[in-house]
């Protein structure tokens, strides 16, 4: 997972800039990587599209959800 990660991965300098200039337009809503504005969007019009995407997404980077002894 780390690789893919730190390769999608913006740097805490471009969230910085993200935050300031979205303060100084007074948004709401920061979306500082550019791929984000995409899943946000897809979740709020097709849901289960998104949440299809997401087990996609964890597959790939080989991620296991906990088990909480269920």
């Amino acid at each position: 997972m780390g690789q893919w990660v730190h390769s999608a991965a913006v740097s805490p300098e471009e969230v910085a800039d993200a935050v300031v200039e979205a303060m100084r337009e007074e948004r709401f809503l920061i979306l500082p990587h550019p791929e984000v504005a995409t899943y946000f969007e897809r979740k709020a019009t097709d849901y289960d599209r998104w949440l299809a995407g997401m087990r996609r997404l964890q597959t790939n980077v080989g991620y296991e959800p906990p088990n909480f002894g269920v």
